[in-house]
């Protein structure tokens, strides 16, 4: 049996964009699946998305900005003003607002999640990004969940250094359209030896899974504004019969 793996981008609580990609890409228990981060926020089914992780086998899982903010709520019931309004509060929603909800599987699945990964091919997979002058396990948390200098300035115009390969996630290839004029700025972009997969899943884009190996990728149809609008939708209907 041929065992295959794959990168996700920022899943943002897109659970039908999640179950769309593992379908198209004939997702099998036996492969690895690489999370790049942010799997909370944004979309309204973020308790679903873990759900669905957690019960992938072979899952790398590497923490995103996000998924710290959403994490800290898990433990404190704090709502951080810049987390709630950067979709936040759609992941609060997937928990009926109540943070004493969230199964402690939930908080273990981001407490434990790691800062970067560098398989037996040394290719790294991080959210964010490093700094390409120093070994990415001298750096801090931040750097690795919040950079964005490594993708939007470097990688375009310099191969990294010491790595076969770098995937990251946090910055939606639809600012190179916006900013770099890059004509199809909605599928993954591959800039020398440094690949983004975040292509807006978690609000009008698609979420996006790669074969690492090949390069070959697939992307979900529905968007996680689009899902928010079926599930506010569902809830008038069931409502209408309440």
């Amino acid at each position: 049996m041929i065992m295959v793996t794959y990168v996700i981008g920022d899943i943002h609580g897109n659970f039908l964009g999640l179950e769309d990609v593992l379908k198209k890409c004939n997702f099998k228990k036996s492969d690895t699946l690489i999370s790049l981060g942010d799997f909370c926020d944004g979309g309204c089914r973020t308790r679903e998305v873990i759900d669905r992780l957690l019960k992938i086998p072979k899952l790398i899982n590497i923490l995103g900005n996000h998924d710290s903010w959403a994490g800290h709520w898990m433990k404190t019931g704090i709502e951080l003003p810049v987390w709630w309004h950067q979709g936040g509060m759609a992941t609060a929603s997937s928990y009926g607002f109540d943070y004493k909800s969230v199964p402690q599987s939930h908080i273990k699945f981001i407490t434990e999640a790691l800062l970067y990964y560098i398989d037996d091919q040394n290719r790294v997979f991080v959210h964010g990004g490093f700094d390409p002058f120093r070994p990415v396990p001298e750096q801090s948390i931040d750097v690795l969940t919040w950079d964005r200098d490594l993708l939007c300035s470097y990688a375009p115009h310099n191969i990294i250094k010491g790595y076969k390969h770098v995937f990251v996630g946090h910055t939606t290839t639809q600012h190179f359209g916006r900013d770099y004029k890059v004509e199809n700025c909605l599928v993954p972009l591959t800039f020398n030896n440094l690949t983004a997969m975040d292509t807006g899943a978690g609000w009008d884009g698609r979420l996006s899974v790669m074969d690492v190996d090949t390069f070959e990728f697939w992307q979900s149809e529905i968007s996680a504004n689009q899902q928010n609008m079926l599930k506010k939708l569902e809830d008038l209907k069931f409502g209408s019969f309440s």
